[in-house]
Formats: C-alpha cells, sequence, structure tokens
C-alpha cells in the first residue's frame, strides 16, 4: 500500500482530542513519512495551522524514565512498514465562491451561505464530483458532537468519587419499588432519561422505569453481569463475564457496540473524551474508540483486573491483582507511575483534590499524589478493604472485610468514626448532603449522618448486598443478592 484515503473530519478531531503520532499511525496505516504527508495535507488545505501542530508537538507525553514500554503498544508501524502508506488523499470539501475548506460535503456553505450547485450553475461549472443527483445537502456537524461523554456513570462520575450533588433519603418513608430479576444483583443501577439501567447474574441488562420499576426493555448476554453501566447521549455501555463490553441504544437497547477482550469482565466502563475505559481479568485495560471501535490501547498488568477504571486530567487510574496501582495516559497509555501494596487492588479508585484515594487486600486504605504516586497517608483498617471509596465534604468512607465503615479525614487520614454491620462491606457508600448510604452483607442497607456516623434508618433485603447505592432526586436505587432492584424515597 502506498496511498491512502482518509476522512479529514475524523483525522482532525483526532488530532484535536490528543491522540499521539503512533496512535495516528497504527489507525490510518500510515508510516512515519506518511504521517508527515498528512499533516501538509491538513496545513494545505487550510483546517489546520503550523501553530496548531507545533502546540501538539509540544503537549505530545513523554515515557517516564524506567517504565518499561509493553509490547502490545508497539507501533504497528515499526513492526511492518512496508504495509504502511507513505502518502494521503484527504477529503476536504471547498467552497467554489469563497474558496474556504470544510470537512463534510455541503450543499449550503457555513462561511459564506452560497447554495453551491446554483453558484456552479451560474458560473457554468459542471456539477459537483461525488454528489449524485437528488442527494440531501449534509451540515456542517460541530466535532464535539462527535464524541460520546459520559451523562451517568457508575461512582456518580469518571472521578469515581461516589460524591451526589442531588437530595437523598434523610428519613426513610417507603418502599418506592421492587422489580425481580432472575438472579443476583451485584451491579449498581445507573439512572439516566430513558430510565434505570442495571445489569444481574441472570445474564440480563434491563431498562427500568424509574417511577414504577416496570421494566421497559432487557438485553441477554452470553453471562452474568457484575459489570455497572456508564450511559452517554445515545449508548449505554457495561461488560459482562462473557468477555465482552456491549454498547446499547439507550432507548431501544438495541446493539450498537461489541468489543471482545481476552478474559471475563468484571470492571465497569468509564467513558473520556470518546474513548471507552474497561478492566478485564485477560489482565488488560482496554481502551476503545466509542465511536469507531477502534483499539486505541490495550495496557498489561501483572494480574487479572477487577477494578474499574477512573478518569481525571487525561490519567486512567486502576488497580490490579497483582497488588498494583497504575497510572496511565488517556490518550497514549503510556504508564506514567504505578504503587506496588501487599495485597490485591480489585476496586475503583477515587481522584479528588490532587490525590487518588484506593484500597487494598493488606487492610490499607491509600492517598497518593495524582501526578506522582507519591504517598500522602495510609489508614489501616482490621480486614482488606472491600469497596471503592467515597469522597466528599472532607471526609472519605469506605468499606472493609472486618464488618466495618470507616470514615477518613481526608487531609490527615485520621479516624473520624467507623460503623459496625454484622457481616462485610462490599458496598461501596454514598455521599449526598451530609447523609452516606451502603450495603453490607448482613442484607441491611444503610443511612447514616456523614458527620458522626449516626443511623438514621436502615432497610432490610432477602440477601447480601454487593451492589452500591445510587442517589438520584431523592430517590435511593441499588440491587440485592435476593435477586432485586430496590428504589427507596
Amino acid at each position: 500500500m502506498s496511498r491512502v484515503k482518509i476522512d479529514a473530519k475524523q483525522v482532525l478531531q483526532d488530532i484535536r482530542s490528543g491522540v499521539s503520532d503512533a496512535v495516528l499511525m497504527e489507525k490510518y496505516k500510515l508510516s512515519a513519512k506518511g504521517l508527515q504527508s498528512l499533516f501538509q495535507k491538513l496545513l494545505e488545505s487550510g483546517v489546520i495551522n503550523q501553530a496548531d501542530l507545533d502546540s501538539r508537538r509540544a503537549r505530545q507525553p513523554k515515557r517516564p524514565r524506567g517504565f518499561a514500554p509493553e509490547e502490545d503498544r508497539r507501533s504497528v508501524a515499526e513492526e511492518r512498514p512496508s504495509l504502511r502508506a507513505k502518502t494521503v488523499d484527504l477529503a476536504v470539501f471547498r467552497c467554489p465562491a469563497c474558496g474556504k475548506p470544510q470537512l463534510t460535503q455541503f450543499e449550503i456553505c457555513p462561511q459564506c451561505g452560497v447554495i453551491v450547485s446554483k453558484y456552479r450553475e451560474k458560473l457554468g461549472l459542471p456539477p459537483e464530483p461525488d454528489k449524485e443527483p437528488g442527494q440531501k445537502p449534509t451540515q456542517m456537524p460541530s466535532l464535539l458532537a462527535q464524541f460520546q461523554e459520559t451523562r451517568a456513570t457508575y461512582r456518580s462520575n469518571v472521578r469515581r468519587t461516589g460524591f451526589y450533588t442531588n437530595t437523598g433519603v434523610e428519613a426513610l418513608s417507603e418502599l418506592k419499588w421492587k422489580f425481580k430479576t432472575g438472579g443476583w444483583v451485584a451491579a449498581s443501577p445507573v439512572p439516566g432519561h430513558a430510565g434505570l439501567y442495571v445489569g444481574s447474574l441472570d445474564g440480563n441488562f434491563y431498562l427500568l422505569d424509574r417511577e414504577f420499576g416496570t421494566e421497559l426493555w432487557r438485553f441477554s448476554t452470553g453471562s452474568s453481569i457484575y459489570s455497572s453501566a456508564t450511559v452517554t447521549d445515545t449508548t449505554v455501555f457495561f461488560g459482562s463475564l462473557d468477555g465482552i463490553l456491549y454498547g446499547l441504544d439507550l432507548r431501544k437497547g438495541e446493539l450498537r457496540f461489541k468489543y471482545q477482550t481476552g478474559g471475563p469482565i468484571y470492571s465497569s466502563p468509564a467513558v473520556s473524551q470518546g474513548v471507552v475505559y474497561i478492566g478485564s481479568l485477560d489482565g488488560h485495560l482496554h481502551a476503545v474508540e466509542a465511536n469507531s471501535h477502534f483499539v486505541r490501547w490495550k495496557f498489561k498488568t501483572g494480574g487479572p483486573v477487577y477494578s474499574s477504571p477512573s478518569v481525571a486530567d487525561g490519567i486512567v487510574y486502576f488497580g490490579s491483582l497483582d497488588g498494583c496501582l497504575y497510572a496511565v495516559e488517556a490518550n497514549s497509555g503510556d504508564g506514567l507511575w504505578k504503587i506496588k501494596t501487599g495485597g490485591p487492588v480489585t476496586t475503583a479508585p477515587a481522584v479528588a483534590e490532587d490525590r487518588v484515594f484506593f484500597g487494598s487486600g493488606d487492610r490499607f486504605l491509600y492517598a497518593v499524589h495524582a501526578k506522582t504516586g507519591k504517598d500522602r497517608w495510609r489508614y489501616q483498617t482490621l480486614n482488606k478493604v472491600t469497596s471503592a471509596p467515597a469522597v466528599g465534604e472532607g471526609v472519605v468512607l469506605v468499606g472493609s472485610a472486618d464488618c466495618h465503615l470507616h470514615a477518613v479525614d481526608i487531609n490527615s487520614g485520621e479516624s473520624i468514626w467507623r460503623f459496625a454491620t454484622r457481616r462485610s462491606v462490599y458496598s461501596a457508600p454514598a455521599l449526598a448532603r451530609g447523609m452516606v448510604y451502603f450495603g453490607s452483607g448482613d442484607r441491611c442497607l444503610y443511612g447514616l449522618e456523614a458527620r458522626s456516623g449516626r443511623q438514621a434508618w436502615k432497610f432490610m433485603t432477602g440477601g447480601p448486598i454487593y451492589s452500591s447505592p445510587v442517589v438520584a432526586d431523592g430517590v435511593i436505587y441499588f440491587g440485592s443478592d435476593d435477586g432485586h432492584v430496590y428504589a427507596l424515597a
């Protein structure tokens, strides 16, 4: 292959989102010379200027010394240069009146407003090439609109803080509804405009009416679903133990996206800048573009990845069964730093106030600097840390197999209070307006005052609660191993 045709709109979107040279070369099958040809054509067409390219090169990530590159992130361009294009044809469309370049074919120029077909006819020019008679004009889309961005997700946001700004339930008044699935419900429900999204160990992913708890649709996968969903403008993403990352149409439940990993998925996806990040028991964190399905990178760890990734300021944080917490550059997949603990890191880290908070099977809750990984403080529980932390209002809250929920000062790492239940606490706490909500293996969901740890109420289900509660518009949603999804008000 010596020449390849490239969609200018798509490549410009990639460049402006910070995609590295190596990823551009792999995605568009370009050699190093081909990449330079692409940049030159963009400059000549006028859709980008030299200052943009200079600024981009200055932002290209540099690999830290001592951090070994991963084989599965090597540039394919280096491995098989003979298959890489050395020159490119760029699909750019110019207005015949003003000459301004556009990235999609158009009938009415977005710059000068001229009707192209009538202008060409007036000048006696032939019809536009590549435009069939009767074809409808294409409107100029916003580049930002091409990104799929998170609207609702596990732990409230992609930083996984578990902090909700809306009103919760200070005094429990009623069971609003409950919905029966065919298996345990360990995933956390995620509320969206169309309803409540949640998976079950019966292998089905459900959309439920938030007001009445009635089923709107279900989608069957090949195995049990522990993964909690992420909702974007158009798609809901989640993983399954069949090793597949699914993307479904929000309202119809139709399959729009499917990506196979090499192992079962317990991890919950994070979506940022149009890229879906998810862990797998194949030992990798995967980064896949939501629109194109292009695999941007895979990062290999020393063990299975149960942890759900967190994303903040261009960095992805996640843990592995190898005992490490990793910080990886979101665009390139380059490792920035890692911390070795004394036990597996299986839950989602939370990122807040320039720190990353996470727990380990070594019984410690850690606070480290988000940019460097430098230790800020450690807090020891009496057994392994079993839940993801919640962070907000000056406190870090985390569950442990010592049967307690622990509240720790965010700055000092000193204990503020701890609340005892009768079983291990795997359910990650939710923090909202001075209240904290969490479940326990003792079958109860608890509502506590965040400042004092005093119990305000509790609600008993028919099974242990591993699902993390969600706060939305004065309602608490969660699942239980009795097979039900609950709504409390």
